[in-house]
């Protein structure tokens, strides 16, 4: 019997896949099956899901195992075990400091740029902009005057503050979530702790008080460009300082993985890989060889291994020659972590859907300055449509080969790619489980779908190759529209 495509508390379920005990390890399945009875309690913090004893009854695994399935929620900030009378493994609040370290991870492997980030956190903040100034009711016009009158005053000294409160006046905890990220990410570039000049903080105030005074007054296209315009400047600012990074450092970026003991050996074996220009296929060493190498008992080589597996850096080969080997670049990583955090704070389809209209509205912009300026080859849309004229768009998508996906490599921009990759990705979760659960839903099955989008995707593309930006971009519109997300009837 199918369950009923109702909404809310469903699809905050869905975007986590399920348990595939065909392929997955042992330590992961028991993690997934972890979270996914964090889920069925409906997530009570603190509360104790279950003690050690009973844990290994539930899930018929051997105490090693455990042991790994607990750290590896541990470190995705699910739940920490806790020892002595009234032990056992006690549910968290899962933040925005998990996602980080995947985030930067990544960002790190394909050397994405400060200016990368910069570029992607402005297409972000424009959006909340937009959303705040449509959603703002009274009460939160209060907090907002109270901010930029405490700016004023020279009472505070968080001038991030303003952002987090427009991000959370969005109501859309994915775009709220990557704002966040994004805007942390940033800080490992600079010193952010700096003295800012005078004359730079009361820009900073004055800028502010625009972008506020335009949200406060409902003006989605002011509060819009007055975001775009500071956040250029703060880039300016410092892309100018002494300190200032483009890439970032391995040193400051991986204290994100933690300090206990296989964290730690995971942040150190990464951090050589990243120095030693490690590429795709390098021997990292068998088990045995590690725990000689860094003098560690098995346990610990073993969780290092798993995070160093989790965050898709590398991957074990078993049998003759096997051992631990770095693998390409994945974000698989990074959207299992936002996957896990969206479930605590019950995501909908529409949160999704929007976060990914906007930015489908960006990358073909983008796409198209690059098609114009000779820096990307046409000859990829041309293939992507083809693929799915030939397959369809979902076989297409699990390749890679789908139009949206080429559209956000075409973009340039490796930090864009990552957040336009993860959305696409949580989307396309999310409609193969809606369709697996019901298979009557509205819209559940993106294949009878199939012929509308590959006439959009040829529309949109008409319009790129022939050098006509502004028609792509209202066909992209027009489409991300008409594939909106439905209610079962």
């Amino acid at each position: 019997m199918t369950r009923p495509f109702t909404g809310d508390t469903l699809e905050a379920e869905l975007i986590t896949p399920r348990v595939d005990s065909r392929r997955a390890k042992l330590a992961g399945r028991a993690a997934e099956q972890i979270v996914n009875d964090v889920v069925e309690r409906g997530w009570p913090v603190g509360a104790v899901l279950a003690s050690e004893a009973d844990l290994l009854k539930r899930y018929g695994v051997s105490r090693a195992i455990l042991r790994e399935a607990i750290r590896l929620i541990e470190h995705q900030h699910v739940a920490r075990m806790r020892r002595g009378t009234g032990g056992g493994l006690v549910i968290c609040e899962p933040d925005v400091d998990a996602v980080i370290g995947p985030a930067v991870i990544y960002l790190l492997r394909v050397g994405a740029t400060l200016d990368e980030i910069f570029d992607t956190r402005i297409l972000l903040e424009e959006l909340v902009a937009e959303l705040a100034s449509q959603r703002v009711t009274e009460s939160d016009i209060t907090t907002i005057r109270s901010t930029v009158e405490r700016e004023s005053e020279g009472t505070l000294s968080n001038f991030r503050l303003l952002h987090t409160q427009l991000a959370a006046l969005s109501n859309n905890p994915v775009l709220e979530l990557i704002v966040e990220t994004f805007s942390r990410v940033s800080s490992f570039h600079f010193d952010d702790g700096a003295r800012v000049p005078a004359g730079f903080d009361r820009e900073v105030r004055e800028a502010h008080r625009g972008i506020a005074e335009a949200v406060m007054a409902n003006e989605p296209g002011v509060a819009r460009e007055r975001m775009r315009r500071y956040l250029r400047s703060e880039a300016d600012f410092i892309r100018s300082q002494s300190a200032t990074v483009q890439h970032l450092d391995p040193d400051v970026a991986l204290g994100t993985l933690g300090d206990k003991r296989g964290e730690a050996l995971a942040r150190q074996i990464f951090a050589e890989l990243i120095n030693t220009g490690a590429v795709q296929g390098t021997f990292v060493g068998s088990e045995a060889a590690l725990m000689t190498k860094y003098r560690a008992s098995r346990a610990v080589v073993r969780e290092a291994i798993r995070i160093l597996e989790y965050h898709r850096i590398a991957l074990t080969r078993r049998g003759p020659g096997g051992g631990l080997f770095v693998t390409e670049p994945d974000i698989s990583g990074v959207v299992d972590t936002i996957a896990i955090y969206l479930r605590r704070h019950r995501v909908q389809a529409q949160h999704i859907a929007e976060l990914r209209t906007g930015l489908e509205l960006a990358v073909v912009t983008r796409a198209a300055e690059t098609l114009k300026s000779g820096g990307s080859d046409a000859a990829a849309i041309e293939a992507a449509l083809h693929a799915e004229s030939q397959q369809g768009p979902t076989p297409a998508f699990g390749q890679g080969e789908e139009f949206h996906s080429i559209l956000g490599r075409l973009t340039g921009n490796r930090a864009l790619h990552l957040v336009h990759s993860v959305t696409l990705r949580l989307w396309w979760r999310f409609l193969s489980q809606v369709a697996a659960d019901d298979p009557c839903a509205a819209g559940a099955r993106p294949q009878r779908q199939s012929l509308p989008v590959i006439r959009a995707h040829q529309s949109i593309a008409d319009a790129l190759l022939a050098g006509d930006s502004e028609q792509a971009v209202t066909r992209m519109r027009a489409h991300m529209t008409a594939t909106a997300p439905l209610r079962a009837h």
